[in-house]
């Protein structure tokens, strides 16, 4: 798990706040861990094709339109951002291609 801090004695695991700078609009839907993982951190990079039911990572080149808001360690539900503003930085799963696709579905990146 990545860990965000100054120093060696200020470090913490990434959080909600340190991600998401504004929610405008989340929802809980089922996040699915790839089998290749075991968990998935606040951050992660999402894409739903069944209107915001099911939501899988984000291959490289999809079209993500989601960003998930709590860390998972196995499928379930969980709270995915559809509309805010986002810390770039702390993105998991994203690449530059992405951000056209993020913007075009009202997630803003800072």
């Amino acid at each position: 798990m990545p860990y965000v801090g100054q120093n060696v004695s200020v470090v913490t695991l990434k959080k909600q706040s340190d991600v998401v700078v504004k929610k405008i609009l989340s929802t809980t839907g089922i996040v699915t861990l790839p089998e290749d993982k075991e968990a998935l951190e606040v951050g992660q990079v999402l894409i739903t094709v069944d209107g915001g039911e099911t939501f899988d990572v984000v291959a490289d080149d999809g079209e993500p339109n989601a960003i998930l808001c709590e860390s998972i360690t196995q499928t379930g539900e969980a709270e995915v951002l559809l509309i805010g503003v986002v810390r770039e930085k702390y993105l998991d799963g994203y690449n530059s291609s992405h951000k056209e696709f993020l913007f075009a579905n009202r997630i803003i990146l800072k």
